[in-house]
């Protein structure tokens, strides 16, 4: 379930940085400059399932850092691909999410089918009213 949470996590995450990297206005930064290519989503705990990754990212010198001597996990995204990485700080190990490397299949589109609704607790929507 909670590998499903961390899905939805990050292709809600990725649809943000897309819709966002479309926004070229012309109001500048407070910084004065642009943006680069490459934008920071977030930084993360790793988990026992980031440290338990299978992949050929194992560094060969028994002194280099491992998935398992990461701190932190940085995920950023490109704003020209829409790709996603989250990469070990000390490792360096990166795992990348696409979305648009394929077409969405029949069952990816909204509105999405369902087997039941309303389960989950889930407020209908407006029903708390206004913000006050």
């Amino acid at each position: 379930m909670r590998r499903v949470w961390l899905c939805f996590g990050l292709l809600a995450i990725t649809v943000d940085a897309a819709s966002l990297a479309g926004c070229r206005g012309g109001v500048g930064t407070s910084l004065g400059g642009a943006h680069g290519r490459y934008v920071g989503v977030g930084i993360y705990t790793p988990t026992a399932e980031w440290r338990a990754l299978v992949g050929n990212g194992q560094p060969s010198s028994s002194l280099a850092a491992r998935r398992e001597d990461d701190q932190v996990i940085l995920v950023t995204a490109d704003s020209t691909t829409g790709e996603m990485r989250a990469c070990g700080d000390l490792s360096g190990y990166c795992v990348g999410f696409n979305p648009w490397k394929a077409p969405l299949g029949a069952l990816q589109t909204a509105p999405a089918p369902v087997t039941a609704h309303g389960l989950g607790g889930a407020p209908a929507a407006n029903a708390a009213g206004p913000p006050s």
